[in-house]
């Protein structure tokens, strides 16, 4: 089928007797189309390399197709519930990477502005000559 996209994997298949119109057998192919998007077909080795001989057949039987819908829902539900754990992680991350900056900066500041209590030796800056 010339209009159906695909990608291929290049499983071959077991049954001899199927063949291709150039005399191949055919491979294992995964639809790409919006239709039938995931569902996998037996197509001809040549396809998109050469001239195709339209050879095609479904894996699967057609009552599989609106199981593999449920099946595309429910990633998509999973994709979707896993895009938002994303946005709050990477929110959460930028909270604490500006209070981690935020707190460095302090800490410098602290250092830098108060340097004599740092030079004295442990306890001595409580003792007054």
């Amino acid at each position: 089928m010339a209009s159906q996209g695909s990608r291929s994997g290049r499983i071959r298949t077991p049954v001899k007797e199927m063949v291709c119109g150039h005399g191949e057998r055919p491979i294992l192919r995964t639809s790409t189309m919006k239709d039938n998007l995931g569902r996998r077909f037996w197509g001809c080795v040549y396809y998109e390399v050469q001239d195709a001989c339209d050879f095609f057949r479904w894996v699967d039987p057609e009552a599989g197709g609106a199981l593999q819908g449920f099946e595309i829902a429910r990633c998509r539900k999973k994709i979707t519930t896993l895009k938002t754990r994303l946005k709050d992680v990477e929110w959460k991350l930028r909270i604490v990477a500006t209070l981690g900056v935020v707190g460095w900066i302090e800490f410098l500041y602290l250092l830098l502005h108060n340097p004599h209590n740092l030079r004295q030796p442990y306890g001595m800056h409580s003792i007054r000559r």
